[in-house]
C-alpha cells in the first residue's frame, strides 16, 4: 500500500469575517456623527504631529572613549557628541558609573551609581555640539570590571539629555592571560536566480578594494597580515565560494529587462578571482582556521523537527566546497550551527559531520540534563539515541556585543574585563550567530589593534582550545526541542517548501548521485532551506525569490517523472484462476532511476510479492507478472520511491471458470430461443 504523505508544516489559518449592520441615520445625525469623526481625526493628527516632534526633540549623547581598555591609574577622556534636538539646553555633563554588570541585565543602570563626576560645568547646547573631558578612573572609584557608563546633561536635577556606553578596566597582574577565540562568520544572500543568473553584483562590490562596502570580504585577510598574533576561526557559507566561483568564471547579469553576459576578463570576474585568491591566502596562513559549516546557513532545529536529513547532507556538500574552494591543507574537526543553535534532535547532524566539537549559545547550558561541573570549559554532549558532540558555549555578553545588530566595542571589552575577573573559566568564546556580522572592517581594526596590545589576553583558536580543554565529565543529555511555530512568518512559504521536499526526496532517493540534475537540483533545495527565506529576518522579496527555487525544482522533478511509464496489460479473458500480466516499464530519461514495483488488486495475490525493488535503466524493458484472482477484478501497477506513487496503470481481470462457461453458453441459448421465437410470432401475423 502507498505510503501516505505527512501533512504539510503549516497551514492557512482562515480569517474571521465580520459584517457590520448597515443602519439609516437622520440627517442632522450624520452631520453631527461627521464633524465629531473630523474633530477626533484633526485630534488625533495633532498628537501624532506632537508626537513626532517630542522625538525628534529628545536627542541623546554619543560616547566615546580614548581606549578601549584602562589600567589601575589611567585617566579616561571622554568625547561626546550631543544632539538637543533642536532645543536650546545648559546644563551641567554629569558621568555616572554603574557597579560592574552584564550586557544582558534587564537594566545595568537601574541601581546607585558607584560614583557621579561633573565632566564639565554649565555647558550649553543648541542643535549639535561636542564636549570633551579627562577624569582618573580613582576620580569614578571603579576597580577592575565592565562598569555601565552614562553620560548626561542635567539642569536643576533634571535630565534633559543623555548617552550610554561601557568602561572596561583590568588589572594584568591579576591572574594568568584569559584565552579567547574569535568565531567569525562570513557568507551572501543568494545573487541568482532559479536559471542561475546573477541578479545583483551585491557579492562583487564585497570583493572590490576600492571603494570598499562595510562588510567587505578582503577584511580577512587583511587582519590575518596586520595582526599575526590574533587568530580567528572562520564558518564561512560554501555557497559563498559557490557564487564567487561562477563570479569569476564569467556570468549572465539580469537587470529588469536588460540581460548582459559578463565575460572572465571583465572588471567584476577579476575582482570575484581576486576575493578566492584572498581567502586561498588567509587559509594557508598560521592565524586563520575554518571549521565545516552547511552549504547554506539553515536552521538546523527546523530541519530535525521536520524529520528531514537535510542537515548532514548539507553538512556533506559544504565540506566539500570548501575544502576543493580553499585547498585545505587538513581536514576541518569543529563544526558550526548557524545560529549556535541546536535542539536534541538537531545534535546528530553536528555529530555525522565527523567534527568533534562544536560551539554553542551559552543560553542553552539550561537545556542541559545533568549536573555540570563548575569551572568547566566544554562538555561531551549527547541526544536520546547516543549521538554527541563536544560543546564548547559562547560568551553570550561578547558575542553579543561584537556580533549583534548594534556592536559596540567598549562593550565587548567590558565583557573580557568581567569573564577576567570573574575567573570562572580560562577561556572565552565570542562567536557569531549571523552569517554576516555588522561590523564593519574600521571597527574590526580598531578592536584587534587593542586585542593585540593587552597582555591579559590570549588568542587562541578553536581546535587548539579543544586540544587545551578537553571534557572531563560524562556525556550529558541535551533536552531541547523547536516549539513548531518558532520563526513561521510566512505560512504559504513553509508549505511549499514542505511539499517540494517530499517530491524532492523522491527523486533524490530514485536516481545516482553523479546524476548532474541531482545535484543541482540539491543545491536549489538547500538554499531554498537557507536561513535567508526563513529565518526572522526574512523580507517578502526574499520569500519570493526562495519560492522561484522551489517552484524550479517542482517543475524538474515533475519533468523527470513525466518521462517514467509504466503499462499493464492482462489477457482478454481468462478461464483459470491463475493468470499473467504483462508490465511494460519505459525510462525515457538518460539516466537510471531505482524504483519499486508495487502490484495491487482487489482479490488479487501475487506469487512473487507485490512489490520488487528495480533498477530501471534507460529504455523499455517487459515483466511478466503472475497472479491468481478470484473473479473479475483490476490489477494496478505503480512505479514509486520512498513509497510515494510516481506513475501507475491498470487493466481489467475477466475471469470466466468452466462453470461460468455452461452458463454463458445456456443464457446466449435462451437468447438465440428468444429471438428466434419473436422471429416466428412476427411471421405468423
Amino acid at each position: 500500500m502507498p505510503v501516505a504523505r505527512r501533512a504539510p508544516i503549516a497551514r492557512f489559518m482562515s480569517a474571521a469575517r465580520f459584517t457590520p449592520a448597515v443602519r439609516h441615520l437622520p440627517a442632522a445625525r450624520i452631520t453631527l456623527l461627521l464633524a465629531n469623526v473630523i474633530l477626533l481625526t484633526l485630534f488625533l493628527a495633532l498628537a501624532v504631529f506632537s508626537g513626532s516632534q517630542a522625538g525628534a526633540a529628545s536627542g541623546g549623547i554619543n560616547i566615546t572613549t580614548d581606549k578601549l581598555v584602562y589600567h589601575p591609574g589611567d585617566n579616561v577622556e571622554f568625547s561626546l557628541i550631543l544632539d538637543s534636538g533642536g532645543r536650546a539646553l545648559n546644563g551641567d555633563l554629569v558621568v555616572k558609573v554603574y557597579p560592574a554588570a552584564s550586557l544582558m541585565a534587564s537594566n545595568p543602570f537601574g541601581g546607585q551609581p558607584l560614583s557621579e563626576t561633573v565632566l564639565a560645568k554649565d555647558y550649553s547646547v543648541s542643535g549639535q555640539g561636542t564636549a570633551s573631558g579627562k577624569v582618573s578612573l580613582s576620580d569614578l572609584k571603579v576597580g577592575a570590571g565592565g562598569f555601565p557608563v552614562k553620560v548626561s546633561l542635567v539642569s536643576a536635577g533634571a535630565e534633559q539629555i543623555a548617552g550610554t556606553g561601557w568602561l572596561a578596566v583590568v588589572d594584568p597582574a591579576l591572574r594568568a592571560p584569559l584565552d579567547l577565540v574569535l568565531l567569525w562568520t562570513a557568507g551572501s544572500a543568494p545573487q541568482r536566480d532559479e536559471q542561475g543568473r546573477f541578479f545583483s553584483t551585491g557579492l562583487i562590490d564585497r570583493c572590490r578594494a576600492n571603494p570598499r562596502e562595510p562588510d567587505t570580504l578582503l577584511q580577512h585577510a587583511e587582519m590575518a597580515q596586520k595582526f599575526p598574533r590574533l587568530k580567528t576561526t572562520y564558518a564561512m557559507e560554501a555557497s559563498l565560494f559557490d557564487q564567487l566561483e561562477d563570479l569569476a568564471d564569467g556570468f549572465v547579469l539580469v537587470e529588469g529587462d536588460k540581460v548582459t553576459d559578463i565575460p572572465a576578463d571583465s572588471a567584476e570576474a577579476e575582482a570575484a578571482s581576486g576575493c578566492l585568491a584572498g581567502m586561498r591566502a588567509l587559509s594557508a596562513g598560521n592565524n586563520a582556521e575554518f571549521i565545516s559549516a552547511p552549504y547554506c546557513f539553515t536552521s538546523l532545529p527546523l530541519l530535525a523537527k521536520q524529520g528531514w536529513d537535510d542537515g548532514s547532507g548539507q553538512y556533506r556538500v559544504g565540506h566539500d566546497i570548501l575544502t576543493s574552494s580553499l585547498s585545505l591543507p587538513s581536514v576541518p574537526r569543529g563544526a558550526y550551527a548557524p545560529s549556535l543553535d541546536i535542539t536534541t534532535d538537531s545534535l546528530r547532524y553536528l555529530a555525522a559531520t565527523g567534527g568533534e566539537y562544536a560551539v554553542l549559545s551559552g543560553s542553552l547550558k539550561s537545556s542541559i540534563d545533568g549536573s555540570m561541573p563548575s569551572g568547566a570549559v566544554s562538555y561531551r554532549l549527547r541526544d536520546l539515541s547516543g549521538e554527541r558532540i563536544t560543546a564548547f558555549f559562547a560568551n553570550d555578553d561578547a558575542s553579543a556585543a561584537l556580533f549583534s545588530d548594534t556592536p559596540d566595542a567598549g562593550a565587548f571589552f567590558a565583557a573580557l574585563a568581567n569573564a577576567y575577573l570573574a575567573a570562572e573559566t580560562p577561556l572565552t568564546i565570542a562567536a557569531s550567530p549571523s552569517p554576516n556580522p555588522v561590523l564593519s572592517a574600521d571597527q574590526r581594526q580598531r578592536i584587534y589593534a587593542a586585542l593585540d596590545q593587552e597582555s591579559w589576553i590570549n588568542s587562541i583558536s578553536l581546535s587548539e582550545a579543544k586540544q587545551k580543554y578537553r571534557p572531563d565529565t560524562q556525556p550529558l543529555t541535551l533536552l531541547r526541542y523547536l516549539d513548531p511555530a518558532t520563526g513561521y512568518l510566512m505560512q504559504s512559504y513553509y508549505q511549499k517548501l514542505d511539499e517540494t521536499h517530499e517530491q524532492f526526496e523522491d527523486y533524490r532517493a530514485a536516481v545516482d548521485s553523479e546524476v548532474p540534475g541531482r545535484m543541482r537540483t540539491s543545491l536549489q533545495m538547500y538554499t531554498a532551506e537557507s536561513s535567508y527565506f526563513i529565518g526572522n529576518n526574512s523580507s517578502p522579496e526574499a520569500a519570493n525569490l526562495g519560492l522561484a527555487y522551489l517552484g524550479s525544482i517542482n517543475r524538474f522533478t515533475t519533468d523527470q517523472f513525466d518521462h517514467l511509464k509504466v503499462e499493464v496489460d492482462t489477457p482478454l479473458i481468462q478461464s483459470s484462476a491463475e493468470g499473467e500480466a504483462t508490465v511494460t516499464l519505459i525510462n525515457s530519461n538518460p539516466y537510471a532511476f531505482t524504483v519499486a514495483l508495487a502490484l495491487s488488486g482487489d482479490g488479487v495475490d501475487f506469487p512473487a510479492g507485490e512489490e520488487q525493488q528495480l533498477r530501471l535503466e534507460p529504455g523499455k524493458v517487459e515483466i511478466k507478472v503472475p497472479f491468481h484472482s478470484g473473479g473479475w477484478s483490476k490489477l494496478e501497477a505503480r512505479l514509486t520511491s520512498r513509497g510515494h506513487t510516481l506513475v501507475r496503470d491498470s487493466s481489467g481481470i475477466h475471469l470466466i471458470t468452466s462453470r461460468g462457461w455452461i452458463v454463458i453458453l445456456v443464457a446466449l441459448a435462451a437468447l438465440v430461443a428468444g429471438f428466434g421465437y419473436v422471429y416466428y410470432v412476427t411471421r405468423r401475423r
